[in-house]
């Protein structure tokens, strides 16, 4: 079964956008920041 979601966690500055964006590309998957998203839905 493939996953459809991958989520990364940690402290600030641990590096997760970077993997996160490494990993997606190997995945072949969309990468989602989800600070900007909220940032974006939020309109500031």
């Amino acid at each position: 079964m493939t996953p459809r979601h991958v989520i990364l966690t940690g402290m600030p500055g641990a590096g997760k956008t970077c993997v996160g964006r490494s990993l997606a590309r190997i995945l072949g998957r969309e990468f989602v920041d989800l600070d900007r998203e909220i940032t974006r839905l939020r309109g500031r």
